[in-house]
């Protein structure tokens, strides 16, 4: 079974619901399902028709992300040994995306907390640095609540007036028609970008 298309058809019976899990699911990454650069329009083409459905996306999408991220940075908040092991344990996370969170958040401090939220590499991982950095809970909740917002918006507002646009509309159909195409697309490109950026990494050496 497609799990794309059994997302969608979830999101279409319970709506915000199913939003916020999603995003807490990729957020804490307890359980990650599938990447919110496919998710996220997807579920913004279904669910936001006008203002007060805008505003309800982005609050279920903030709520979801922001408790999901206070897991791995709890859990890494206090590296003694004990009883937040077995919640270590099932968190789904490469030692290289550590490492790569862990210098993003050197090389920028806490601000990386806020605006990477926006960025594919960071979004989910930049709490565990925060985390082991012992970052005051008050600010990193702060700063994950307004990034994490400012993402969400940002999305589904370009997914709402780009809907506008016949081109672009055909192409969120289409998405919507072939979920698994579109994950297919989407992890190219991701891909694709990833070649460049250790390319570029590479040549600065």
């Amino acid at each position: 079974m497609d799990p794309t298309r059994v997302l969608l058809d979830s999101l279409r019976l319970y709506g915000p619901l199913v939003l916020c899990l999603f995003t807490f699911l990729e957020t804490s990454m307890l359980f990650p399902l599938l990447p919110s650069e496919v998710v996220v329009p997807a579920a913004a083409a279904l669910l936001v028709t006008d203002v007060p459905s805008f505003l309800v996306f982005v609050l279920a999408a903030t709520v979801g992300g922001t408790v999901g991220a206070l897991v791995p940075f709890y859990v890494f908040y206090d590296t003694r040994v004990g009883e937040r092991d077995w919640i270590r344990d099932r968190i789904d996370v490469s030692e290289e995306r550590i490492e790569r969170g862990q210098s993003w958040f050197r090389r920028w401090g806490q601000s990386s907390v806020l605006w990477g939220r926006f960025l594919p590499v960071l979004r989910s991982v930049i709490s565990i640095p925060a985390g082991l950095a012992k970052m005051e809970p008050l600010r990193f909740g702060a700063y994950t609540a307004v990034g994490t917002a400012g993402f969400y918006a940002a999305a589904s507002a370009l997914v709402y007036y780009g809907r506008q646009q016949p081109l672009f509309a055909a192409a969120v159909d289409a998405a919507a028609e072939r979920p698994a195409l579109a994950v297919l697309c989407v992890l190219v490109l991701l891909g694709v970008g990833v070649v460049v950026q250790r390319y570029s990494d590479r040549r600065s050496r």
